[in-house]
């Protein structure tokens, strides 16, 4: 197991020579049209050196992502919890053929994921026979399923129900034995800072603690009880952070829009791993590989998508991701 961790880890630092570097990000800001700043993409041989016309931009990430999932899966070692990171594209397919089923999206299948860990077509052809093998999934599908029936089915009730079936899963498959420590501090950070921003956004919109429990998710270290005790209040939020590793994190996000809570988040996790990548002893180095390869991705698209729709630079730089370095 070891081994077979090193050598991943090894791959993966090697791999790190390849990431997009900051100047050239800074390039791609103040470049003076889309048609500019992908070309910075072409000249460092992004997802291959793919040459596509300059609006077709998300054809040239979406390869990018492939080569990193193709990655993952020829290199990760097994029985360690990595597989968690590819459970998040079998509950998105799972919400996408919801939403086509209801009515809510009219082709979902140009958003379907290919990087799950159930191959798509089997996952259709369960959900067809409404028969999922995983049953976190099943119970999710039943409990939609059975609103829609009643006629209180919607959007929000699909992506909350799907949202908190998985990180359930999540919190399962975590508790198995030889899961490695840094997979499951990963997975913790990102259940409560996915909760720390769903408190912030509740009394942002002064929505009230029922909106915040029926969006919270399992899996983290700060309890139901723990956001409970708080009233709504903001101020306690931050009191009870105090001295804990969320601190820094609740500065950042607090009192801003969601776009921005979600690049603290990012930007969180992309902090935490780059500290760990020497850690060749733990999932760490290919943890933070793979979680700083998809926020590169995530950088580049917001910047090309600015491009695209003019977007002013100040605005453009408040939605950019830090970089995995």
């Amino acid at each position: 197991m070891k081994a077979g961790l090193l050598f991943a880890n090894g791959r993966a630092k090697a791999k790190e020579n390849n990431f997009i570097s900051e100047e050239r990000i800074r390039r791609m800001i103040e470049s003076r049209s889309l048609d500019e700043a992908v070309r910075i993409l072409f000249e460092i041989n992004y997802a291959g050196g793919m040459m596509v016309d300059p609006n077709d931009f998300y054809t040239i990430l979406h390869e990018e992502e492939r080569l990193l999932y193709e990655f993952m899966r020829e290199v990760t070692p097994k029985e360690m919890g990595l597989e968690c990171f590819f459970l998040k594209a079998d509950y998105h397919n799972l919400k996408v053929l919801c939403k086509e089923k209801y009515g809510n999206i009219l082709d979902g299948e140009k958003i379907l994921s290919h990087y799950g860990l159930i191959p798509l077509a089997k996952l259709k052809e369960q959900f067809k026979e409404i028969s999922l093998d995983n049953p976190h999934m099943q119970e999710a599908f039943e409990y939609i399923d059975g609103l829609f029936e009643e006629g209180k089915g919607t959007p929000r009730v699909i992506d909350v129900t799907i949202d908190k079936a998985m990180f359930r899963d999540l919190k399962e498959r975590l508790s198995e034995r030889g899961v490695d420590k840094a997979v499951i501090e990963y997975f913790q950070v990102l259940t409560d800072s996915t909760n720390i921003l769903t408190f912030l956004r509740s009394v942002k919109i002064e929505a009230g603690y029922e909106f915040f429990e029926s969006n919270f998710v399992e899996g983290g270290n700060l309890s139901l009880e723990f956001f409970k005790k708080l009233d709504g209040q903001k101020e306690k939020l931050e009191k009870e952070l105090k001295g804990t590793v969320y601190k820094e994190f609740y500065d950042k996000a607090s009192g801003v829009d969601l776009a921005i809570y979600e690049a603290e988040q990012d930007n969180y996790l992309i902090k935490l791993f780059a500290t760990k990548k020497a850690d060749m002893l733990s999932a760490a180095p290919i943890i933070g590989y793979y979680v700083g390869k998809l926020n590169e991705i995530k950088v580049i698209r917001v910047i090309l998508v600015c491009k695209k729709n003019n977007v002013p630079k100040a605005e453009m730089e408040k939605r950019v991701r830090q970089l995995y370095i």
